[in-house]
């Protein structure tokens, strides 16, 4: 009985993931290479940055600075995840034509 109802939460849980609000556009599709922001996930912060959650090579929590064209990555969901603690030292500049401009070129004008 235990293992019917760890079995029904489970599955349960699977189907409520989507209600969570995850919206998915595709930003850049280049192939082999694409990028998604989540949009329901942008949002501009205190500190001027816009924060959002990306999916393409590998799926992020990532944060840019509009003017200065830099993007942060804050964590990645590959194996059980990597957190960046020192993420805003690492900023890099987003590259014309990249996936990463797409993204910020969408992300900027969606805050």
């Amino acid at each position: 009985m235990r293992i019917a109802r760890t079995a029904l939460g489970f599955g349960l849980a699977l189907v409520a993931a989507p209600a969570l609000g995850e919206s998915w556009v595709t930003v850049y599709d280049d192939d082999p290479i694409w990028a998604a922001v989540d949009q329901d996930s942008i949002r501009r912060g205190d500190d001027g940055l816009v924060y959002f959650r990306s999916d393409g090579p590998d799926k992020a929590d990532r944060a840019v600075d509009c003017p200065r064209r830099q993007v942060y990555t804050l964590k990645l969901y590959v194996m059980d995840g990597i957190d960046y603690p020192d993420w805003r030292s690492q900023g890099r500049g987003v590259v014309e034509g990249s996936a990463g401009e797409a993204e910020l070129q969408y992300v900027c004008t969606h805050d």
